[in-house]
């Protein structure tokens, strides 16, 4: 009778997964270092998380070589200490690797915008995933005090309710993904686009949902998981499941996050594929001038009527500022436009561009193991 191993599952899917999130966030920084000539703190972000993430696939497979994805019998005795240090190594990735993926997102959306109760909104919930984060982190590494006690139940210490933990950190991390991907609906919501752009842009966003539904999955892993009474009599091989999807968790939000650099790539390289924005930015340009006075930006709006820009109306810095978000927004998502639309020139010689840069400033825990 052969015997049941799922190793090879656990190996390929993390080899898998690795390869496509590095390829991602290469080109991610490519195309801000060639095209959009700028890197940002989220592009800096993801690039922390990827490292972290790369690292808990790293654990899932060496965590192969002491028996994972084998019935328990496999894991030999002397291996059991060092098995279960790769496990939590391996919960501490992941719940620094989901909090830096949250706060590159929460980091792009500060950038862009402008609302003082926005903002707010935006720092609050960027405290909430930071402090979940750590916490997640810090809790994952200490199921049990001292470590020993994890494979030695009779040994003195204390232990965290595993099943809780789990169980309540994966929903929220839930709730904090699923918020996450609600928050730019307001900024896609303002912007004064064509349909087609707009559309690109909601579906751009909306690819967030498939990491939810990941989320989700895992979850319902995890709580199949607890309710199977005989779990701990033979994790090595029950855990598997929610190992996996731990890992596809983290690898999708990374892949998502960098859905815009490609979509930078086959406008730039295929422009028939992806239409430029150029029409919707010379319109810009033809309609408003940017001028430069006492260190702050006036926008004068123009008519074929009003040509001279000394008839035009004067707008609140406010205005100002939300037409700078929108470009902003477009040249995270768009082409850095180029040619005769390259920035919207003002009489002063001060682009659009320039005017948004300064009128903007600048886990749930690894896999649930019973003690051995």
């Amino acid at each position: 009778m052969a015997m049941d191993d799922r190793r090879g599952q656990i190996i390929v899917l993390n080899i898998a997964f690795m390869i496509a999130s590095l390829l991602a966030v290469t080109t991610r920084l490519s195309t801000r270092i060639f095209l959009v000539k700028r890197i940002w703190a989220d592009d800096v972000l993801i690039t922390v998380a990827l490292v972290l993430g790369l690292t808990q696939s790293a654990c899932y497979i060496v965590l192969t070589r002491y028996g994972q994805g084998l019935h328990i019998q496999y894991l030999k005795r002397e291996n059991v200490p060092a098995y279960t240090r790769v496990i939590l190594i391996s919960g501490f990735f992941t719940c620094l690797s989901l909090m830096f993926i949250r706060l590159s997102y929460l980091t792009f959306y500060l950038r862009l915008a402008v609302k003082k109760h926005y903002r707010i909104l935006l720092y609050i919930w960027t405290f909430l995933v930071f402090a979940s984060g750590i916490a997640s982190s810090i809790v994952s590494m200490t199921y049990c005090i001292p470590w020993e006690k994890l494979w030695i139940p009779t040994h003195p210490g204390y232990c965290v309710d595993i099943k809780a933990f789990f169980t309540a950190s994966s929903a929220l991390n839930m709730v904090l993904d699923i918020v996450i991907f609600i928050l730019p609906i307001p900024l896609l919501w303002a912007l004064k686009l064509p349909t087609r752009q707009r559309l690109c842009l909601v579906v751009v966003f909306a690819l967030g949902l498939i990491v939810v539904i990941a989320s989700i999955l895992r979850l319902h892993t995890l709580l199949a998981l607890f309710n199977t009474p005989a779990y701990r009599k033979d994790n090595t091989w029950s855990t598997v499941d929610s190992m996996n999807w731990a890992s596809v968790e983290v690898h999708l939000a990374i892949l998502v996050s960098c859905t815009a650099a490609f979509k930078t790539l086959i406008q730039r390289f295929l422009p028939g594929i992806i239409g430029s924005l150029s029409g919707t930015k010379q319109s810009v340009s033809r309609r408003y001038t940017f001028t430069t006075r006492d260190g702050g930006y006036m926008r004068q709006g123009h008519t074929r009527d009003e040509p001279n820009s000394k008839s035009g109306i004067r707008e609140s810095v406010h205005r100002t500022d939300e037409t700078a978000s929108q470009e902003h927004i477009m040249e995270d998502i768009e082409m850095p436009w180029t040619g005769k639309t390259k920035g919207v020139q003002a009489s002063s010689g001060t682009s659009l561009n320039d005017c948004a840069e300064n009128c903007l400033p600048d886990c749930s825990a690894g896999e649930a193991h019973g003690r051995m």
